[in-house]
């Protein structure tokens, strides 16, 4: 059942003779050189932030500023849940005027 396929004949029998010009390989690298873009600015400081010596540093300010902004909102003035529901449909609040 398995014919033999004559354009596996042709395919095999193939051969290509071409020598690349002796200024190929240093093209190929100036046109990858010239692709390569530099990073951008918070690409470079990820990159920073993210090295193993300054991993613990960017946690720890991470987790700073998270206690802090906790803190912060700790503080607000509290509304109880019938003021605040009343507050966020009333057609009165300097919210939804500010809207319209």
């Amino acid at each position: 059942m398995n014919t033999p396929d004559p354009l596996d004949d042709l395919l095999s029998g193939w051969r290509v003779e071409v020598e690349p010009p002796a200024s190929f390989h240093r093209e190929v690298w100036a046109r990858i050189a010239s692709d390569e873009t530099e990073p951008t600015w918070w690409e470079r400081l990820a990159s920073l932030l993210l090295r193993p010596q300054w991993l613990v540093v960017t946690a720890a300010v991470a987790v700073s500023f998270g206690i802090v902004l906790a803190l912060a909102r700790a503080r607000a003035p509290a509304l109880d849940p019938h003021s605040a529901y009343i507050e966020s449909i009333s057609p009165f609040a300097s919210v939804h005027l500010a809207a319209h």
